[in-house]
């Protein structure tokens, strides 16, 4: 089988994943080719609220050139990146994909893949070359990857249909689970919950409310809400007004949050306290489609989420209706824990081991290697440092935040 691995913005976690599933596919016999990018150009990102690009050059020098797995990069263009930070805009995103797809386009002839690996498929910039492929081969087999639950860390799952609320996995209620599978369920949690703390399961009647990104694809296509503002805004409207909230804002948002707690003295904004400890000991955990959701059903947490995700048709989680206010009471403990065994046993099933990278001799027979892309020696030692260096900078940044923040 032909299998093209395509990554737009291989950083330096993603360059490893990739490289590990293509060495896996190789080792079964497959022929693999990947596609990727020097540059992405976006006009936000995560806590980046400007236009800007992300050069992905020196990650794919230093990780994949010495892999020995042949590999295509679209070459960025001076003119358009020009013209981007002179008109970032659609229509100069447009453009760029255009671009893109010219050179997407010959890969596609030459390789003729089976099969297309990539990783969520949701974002912007992947969209064409979704369109492009299927338009190429419309038989062609997908496969979307995307970070895995328990926990996200080191795990990944992959969907023939999407990821998130766009999988078949969030079309398919889990199967019932016999005696055996509910007893081997009950087993991991209590291990799970022991590895991570072994907190006290109880109420101490507060809701605890996880944020999340509001550029993560989970918000700008799943979500009731575009704003965390407006998500807790709603919660304090809709929900039991003696019941206080527990916040912990997202870990990559590095966002101040201070703003949140102005909005009602029910509010408290906690980024220190262990996850685990927050959900084991809250009345009720709502979000919009956070993975946290679902770490909460460990914890047999009653559970409301207010936007799609994963779990649509699970039962194991309550839907709620923003136009009707959050019921006082969930009592999910009893009606609802075998829909959340159930759901918690299928995600186990699902979720794969991210693989490390091992040496593999890759299979060539009819990889377009005039269409390959080559780095000497020399630029991949350069770049290998320039990672390094900058690594370290991000580093001192971070302890130099922390100690002026302290002062």
């Amino acid at each position: 089988m032909r299998i093209l691995i395509y990554e737009a913005m291989p950083d330096i976690t993603r360059a490893e994943v990739i490289l590990g599933i293509a060495a896996q596919h190789i080792e079964q016999g497959h022929i693999v080719f990947l596609l990727l990018d020097e540059e992405v150009y976006l006009l936000s990102r995560n806590h980046i609220k400007h236009p800007h690009a992300v050069n992905c050059l020196n990650i794919i020098r230093a990780k994949i050139a010495p892999s020995k797995i042949p590999f295509y990069v679209t070459p960025a263009s001076k003119s358009l990146k020009k013209l981007f930070y002179k008109k970032p805009d659609k229509n100069t995103l447009r453009k760029i994909q255009e671009y893109k797809c010219s050179h997407y386009q010959e890969i596609l002839k030459s390789f003729k893949p089976d099969e297309v690996i990539i990783w969520n498929g949701l974002l912007d910039y992947q969209k064409e070359f979704i369109r492009l492929a299927q338009t190429y081969n419309p038989k062609i087999r997908f496969h979307f990857l995307e970070a895995g639950w328990f926990p996200q860390k080191g795990h990944y799952y992959h969907d023939s249909k999407g990821v998130n609320a766009a999988s078949s996995i969030a079309e398919q209620p889990p199967k019932k689970l016999s005696q055996k599978e509910t007893k081997d369920i009950e087993r991991w949690k209590n291990c799970y919950r022991k590895k991570h703390g072994n907190y006290n399961i109880c109420d101490k009647g507060y809701y605890f409310i996880p944020l999340q990104l509001e550029s993560d694809t989970n918000i700008t296509l799943f979500s009731p809400f575009q704003t965390m503002e407006n998500f807790l805004k709603w919660i304090l409207k809709n929900s039991d007004s003696k019941i206080p909230l527990i916040v912990r804002p997202h870990p990559l948002d590095h966002i101040e949050k201070i703003h949140l707690k102005k909005l009602s003295p029910r509010i408290t904004i906690d980024s220190s306290t262990p996850l685990q400890k927050l959900i084991a000991e809250s009345k009720i955990v709502i979000g919009i489609n956070s993975t946290v959701l679902l770490e909460s059903l460990i914890y047999d947490k009653p559970t409301v989420a207010l936007g799609r995700g994963i779990f649509q048709s699970s039962k194991a989680i309550h839907l709620q209706d923003v136009k009707q206010p959050i019921p006082k009471e969930l009592d999910f403990y009893h009606v609802y824990r075998e829909y959340q065994n159930a759901f918690l046993h299928q995600l186990r099933l699902l979720q794969h081991q991210l693989p490390t990278f091992k040496d593999v001799q890759p299979l060539l027979d009819g990889i377009p290697i005039e269409k390959s892309t080559r780095y000497s020696k020399f630029h991949q030692k350069i770049s290998v440092l320039k990672i390094l260096l900058k690594q370290y900078s991000n580093k001192t940044y971070t302890k130099l935040s922390k100690y002026l923040h302290i002062l």
